[in-house]
């Protein structure tokens, strides 16, 4: 069993993919601020992935002695949150990008009962600036 102290267990929402990762690969902040990046992880999880990509994060966190966990237990807690374990380790954020985006609106229609309009699955940077432009 982990034994965790009470700030180490406490749960907040962060990147999936770290900011620090996102600006240095030119993703814009409107998409990786999206909820579609984010998820709850605890705040020991979260000090540890610091700016790292997930691949490396991952394993990181994985081999920590007070978790020990096989890339198989790891996917099992990373599909519970709607990722896709394949394209979170291989760096690939346009491609889970778009997937989690799809994963979370099947979730969001269901509930609801009804089929959402989907708009483009990634904001491009030339859609950012035409909508920072409009006013309303």
């Amino acid at each position: 069993m982990i034994e965790l102290e009470h700030d180490d267990a406490k749960l907040d929402i962060h990147h999936i993919f770290p900011k620090k990762w996102c600006e240095n690969n030119g993703i814009s902040s409107r998409v990786f601020n999206a909820i579609v990046n984010k998820t709850a992880i605890s705040s020991k999880a979260n000090r540890m992935i610091g700016g790292k990509a997930p691949s490396q994060y991952l394993a990181q966190i994985q081999d920590h002695a007070q978790v020990k966990l096989t890339n198989a237990a790891m996917d099992d807690i990373l599909k519970s949150h709607v990722i896709d374990p394949m394209l979170l380790r291989a760096d690939l954020f346009q491609e889970f990008y778009v997937a989690r985006k799809a994963a979370l609106l099947k979730i969001v229609e269901r509930a609801r009962g009804k089929v959402s309009v989907e708009a483009s699955p990634v904001v491009s940077d030339d859609e950012e600036d035409e909508e920072e432009g409009e006013t309303t």
